[in-house]
């Protein structure tokens, strides 16, 4: 079977794309995906600049060139990174407005707005896919302060899938996986992976 290395140590994010990936570019019955979370990697850690497709694809190349000194070996590397898309507007920088979104007044109650999730993925032969896909929500404030755990999608708990009455988190993950393929499925198919 082949082998996928996620580069992310978020357990949700994970999850999520990993599922995805076996609907889509990656099925299951052919490949083993993995998380920097089920190995020992020594990257480079570097501050996280410029645009989510920017920072997606500085991702997947360090953990791919990390690979490259390791006796790991994986047939595809995916980088991946978020920003949120409000009123057309691309911001990049979401981790420095978590408090503000989650209980100040980031979004009106109601608001529509969308994830946009960058993916690249290099091949073992260095080649390149890119993509950038945007995944609508509706925002729902949180009614009293939680506990964020580190190393999970912290804004889950504000995002509501277009006709939903949950927050994403609050979903089976059926219905979850279900409600990002009405979205990147298209755009990862598109990429010619396989």
């Amino acid at each position: 079977m082949k082998k996928v290395l996620i580069a992310t140590t978020n357990i949700d994010k994970f999850k999520a794309v990993s599922k995805v990936f076996e609907n889509t570019i990656f099925p299951k019955d052919e490949y083993i995906i993995e998380s920097l979370s089920n190995i020992q990697l020594n990257q480079k850690d570097e501050k996280e600049v410029g645009t989510n497709l920017e920072r997606a694809r500085t991702k997947a190349i360090n953990a791919f060139n990390a690979l490259k000194e390791s006796d790991y070996n994986y047939d595809y590397v995916v980088g991946l990174d978020d920003a949120l898309r409000v009123k057309g507007v691309l911001e990049a920088n979401i981790k420095q407005h978590i408090d503000e979104i989650l209980y100040g007044n980031y979004f009106s109650e109601g608001e529509e707005y969308a994830f946009n999730r960058a993916y690249v993925i290099i091949d073992k032969n260095m080649k390149m896919y890119e993509t950038s896909i945007d995944i609508p929500y509706v925002y729902h404030k949180v009614k009293e302060k939680v506990q964020l755990k580190e190393h999970t999608y912290q804004l889950a708990i504000v995002a509501y899938p277009l006709g939903s009455d949950k927050p994403i988190c609050d979903l089976d993950e059926k219905d979850e996986v279900d409600y990002y393929l009405r979205y990147v499925k298209e755009g990862l198919l598109s990429l010619g992976i396989r």
